[in-house]
């Protein structure tokens, strides 16, 4: 009758063992997957705003190439970039330029709202995914509290 009610607490807590074991790994997991998650959100992150950088460098130097390339053949047609036509036709080119770094930057800040987004919604799964594995943990340990109660209840009626 020992050896039974040995067996039968040894198996129910070999089963908890497991069970608890199994659910501590897939936390881990879960965890781990939230780190990366960032990790990566931040590295794109990172590597976006570098682009926007590298870009709009790129366009202010064109800004500025085409200006001193406009002001160069307006003084040797002995004109002047300060008034008149020449004025106007600088200033369009600066307004050009602001309006493409401003769709540039809005870009970026559309690319990183869906980085973010992304990052939100992976965490917040992994949230569901962790509460029903807290929850499902704890229903095992009551289960298992009951199991052996009954077992060996059992057991000793026997």
């Amino acid at each position: 009758m020992e050896a039974v009610l040995i067996a039968t607490a040894v198996s129910i807590l070999g089963s908890a063992y497991y069970t608890k074991t199994n659910a501590d790994h897939q936390k881990e997991m879960i965890k781990k997957s939230n780190e990366n998650a960032a990790q990566t959100a931040f590295l794109q992150n990172k590597q976006a705003q570098l682009a926007l950088e590298e870009q709009r460098r790129k366009n202010k130097n064109l800004l500025n190439q085409q200006q001193a390339a406009y002001k160069a053949r307006l003084g040797a047609s002995g004109l002047s970039g300060q008034t008149g036509s020449g004025d106007t036709y600088l200033n369009a080119m600066k307004k050009e330029y602001d309006m493409e770094d401003k769709y540039l930057v809005n870009q970026a800040k559309i690319s990183s709202d869906a980085l973010l987004n992304s990052l939100g919604r992976t965490t917040s799964t992994n949230l569901l995914k962790l509460n029903s594995i807290n929850s499902e943990s704890q229903a095992n340990t009551y289960n298992t509290l009951g199991n052996l109660a009954g077992g060996i209840g059992r057991t000793m009626i026997k």
